[in-house]
């Protein structure tokens, strides 16, 4: 498997593609297991789940697992489920956010339908519990096995708790960064936070271990949602798979534009707001809106505290025994770090 080490030559994307590979391939040879040929909606729906992303979510629980048990084996339902899940909330997230692509392809309720597009995403949480019954045939325990279910629970209602939290916020003239962080680590930090706890459960981890494993997962994730939120501003279209400046027009929580928000002058503020108010940009407005950010640092200032979190989610990998599945768990958190283009 491909393993990282500091020091060495920059990272790159296709570093992290080779240490996911293997982890990657098996989930996806999962996917194809479970795709059922006989229902038209199950395959719509199987369509999306293969349709694209790095498999993160699913791939932290099979290293963490593997760390620990030296075999990802048993942490296949589980990592599969969390992929469900995490393909059902942005299939959610789409329809609120009234998205029209995500990896450069038709969203579901843009290609089907809105209607279509919510029973597919029932379709995959459903599905979610045919995995987990998988482990009557696997070497757990049922206590094992009750609290995956209850990490699976403690996601869900967390992420929904965050969307729930971040549509509440878009309706206030301004958010706080204690906010911000608060609501990160709901709607991206929870489902990370317990794909990797399920990792250790399944990987037979005590109880300190799982717990660290957990707060591992749920500050990576506050880590990538700062990171996606800076490229949402200053990536490509082409990069993120959806368009630039979405954040901004559905006047969402972003780490950025809070920031300048804050610290803008009542003009400054007032271009802002106008932008936020847009249901589309031109170049212009991206030149404008880029320079605002730059003059207030607003984007530094993003980027320092997606490292502060960084940081901290490597220190609660000290805890798994060093390995190679350790090294990509930090050789992720590294590539995440430094994504900024």
């Amino acid at each position: 498997m491909g393993t990282y080490e500091k020091g060495k030559a920059p990272l790159e994307a296709e570093s992290v593609d080779g240490a996911l590979s293997p982890y990657v391939n098996a989930i996806e040879d999962e996917l194809r297991r479970h795709r059922d040929p006989n229902s038209k909606i199950m395959s719509l729906a199987y369509d999306y789940v293969e349709g694209g992303g790095k498999r993160l979510r699913p791939s932290i629980t099979l290293m963490v697992c593997e760390s620990l048990k030296g075999s990802y084996k048993d942490a296949l339902p589980i990592a599969v489920a969390y992929e469900l899940a995490h393909t059902a909330s942005l299939t959610q997230d789409d329809i609120i956010d009234k998205s029209p692509t995500r990896h450069n392809m038709p969203t579901a309720h843009t290609a089907h339908g809105v209607t279509t597009a919510i029973l597919l995403s029932d379709m995959m949480i459903f599905d979610m519990f045919s995995r987990l019954a998988e482990y009557s045939d696997l070497d757990i325990t049922k206590e094992q096995l009750a609290t995956l279910m209850g990490y699976i629970a403690k996601a869900a209602k967390e992420a929904a708790e965050g969307e729930y939290m971040e549509m509440e916020l878009s309706k206030k003239a301004s958010s706080t960064v204690e906010d911000y962080v608060r609501l990160a680590g709901l709607k991206t930090g929870a489902l990370f936070g317990a794909a990797a706890a399920s990792g250790a459960i399944v990987g037979g981890g005590g109880p300190k271990v799982v717990k660290d494993m957990f707060d591992f997962g749920r500050h990576l994730g506050i880590e990538f949602q700062m990171v996606d939120d800076i490229l949402d501003l200053t990536g490509s279209s082409n990069l993120m798979g959806k368009p630039m400046l979405k954040d901004l027009q559905n006047n969402a929580s972003n780490i950025v534009v809070i920031h300048a928000l804050t610290h803008a002058d009542a003009r400054t503020a007032n271009v802002l707001r106008s932008a936020m108010a847009k249901s589309a940009y031109g170049l212009s407005d991206v030149v404008e809106l880029l320079g605002i950010f730059d003059d207030l640092g607003s984007v530094q200032f993003a980027a320092e505290l997606s490292k502060k979190h960084a940081a901290i989610a490597r220190t609660k990998l000290r805890v798994l025994p060093r390995g190679a599945a350790r090294r990509n768990l930090e050789m992720i958190t590294d590539w995440l770090e430094g994504r900024r283009s």
